[in-house]
């Protein structure tokens, strides 16, 4: 018996219609997903511009389908309640220090080791190579998972009190650090007294004669406004803060294969573009600072060994810490770059 023209056709009509309708149908891993990228420093720092980036090129490459929301200045708490927060899954970026993610993991605070880095361009060797590559894989077993090594620059003490020309300026000086036990034992180690607090505690701390000092690249020191309770600047470069890039693991397993190599190529060019502004940034910011008044001095190189003479049982005593092979491959890593 023959179908009815009519028919016939009304069934391809449908037929075709419901298979433009699979065809178009979303992918388990096409949803709509929406991110919180926590920072600790203002708008106009590498961080958050670095951050903000990020969440352009996220959303660009997702066609809007991946929405990454910057909150800036600490909003969503300090370093460590952030990580905290990607670690519990209530939160899923942020861009700490080396320093701090070292409390998590001790392997971290090689990073952190007085005068390691002659220049940026080791740095970025060190970080984007197998070294740092093996290092950001690690950050997983803390439930985080590491994209990337931003730059926050390398750091200068700031003070009240006198311009620190020799080691010995140091001595007596209250100076706020990092949570972190290097930090405390590298200027406890020069003379000063260290006070551990986060840095959006610090201009209260300094305005209020708390402490005396503080030590930061210029480009912080410009962004949190220390230059309207800092009079000296001088310019002792002992250490090379990175930042990294990480991810809520809680997060991160639940994406889909594509929307996790969306964020890793998203991470990368970002990533390119926070360390050419940080670098702009601290360029402009040393003049910029001078204008707003502080006098800036530059520690030579003689002092600056002389320094890092004086913290040699410090820096004995970190290695045993973050691992004597975790050091010995930093230092070849290192090696292996031309100043």
């Amino acid at each position: 018996m023959m179908k009815h023209p009519k028919i016939s056709t009304l069934f391809s009509v449908v037929a075709i219609a419901l298979a433009c309708l699979c065809l178009g149908a979303p992918s388990a891993g096409a949803q709509e997903i929406k991110a919180r990228f926590g920072t600790s420093l203002p708008d106009s720092h590498p961080q958050t511009l670095g951050a903000r980036k990020f969440a352009e090129i996220v959303e660009q490459k997702s066609g809007g389908r991946i929405k990454v929301t910057v909150y800036s200045g600490a909003q969503l708490g300090s370093d460590q309640q952030m990580q905290a927060a990607l670690r519990g899954g209530t939160q899923e970026f942020t861009a700490p220090s080396t320093a701090t993610l070292a409390n998590l993991l001790k392997e971290f605070g090689v990073f952190g080791l007085p005068f390691a880095f002659a220049n940026e361009k080791q740095a970025d060797a060190v970080f984007d190579g197998p070294y740092g590559q093996g290092m950001l894989a690690k950050l997983a077993e803390r439930d985080l998972i590491g994209l990337a090594f931003w730059e926050n620059g390398f750091r200068n003490f700031t003070n009240s009190r006198r311009p620190i020309v020799k080691a010995e300026d140091l001595a007596g000086l209250k100076v706020r650090t990092m949570q972190n036990n290097l930090y405390i034992d590298m200027f406890n180690g020069l003379g000063a007294n260290a006070v551990p607090m986060p840095v959006n505690e610090l201009y209260t701390a300094l305005e209020t004669k708390a402490v005396d000092a503080q030590e930061n690249p210029f480009t912080v020191v410009q962004a949190q406004k220390f230059y309207d309770v800092q009079k000296y600047l001088s310019t002792t470069g002992h250490a090379y803060d990175a930042q990294v890039l990480i991810a809520s693991k809680k997060f991160w397993d639940k994406l889909s294969a594509a929307d996790r190599t969306l964020l890793q190529d998203a991470a990368r060019e970002a990533t390119l573009y926070q360390r050419q502004v940080s670098r702009e940034l601290n360029a402009k910011a040393r003049a910029d600072l001078v204008k707003e008044g502080m006098l800036v001095n530059d520690v030579s190189d003689a002092e600056r060994k002389r320094m890092r003479e004086k913290l040699l049982p410090v820096i004995a005593k970190h290695q045993a810490v973050v691992g004597e092979e975790t050091a010995k491959e930093f230092f070849a890593a290192i090696a292996k770059v031309p100043n």
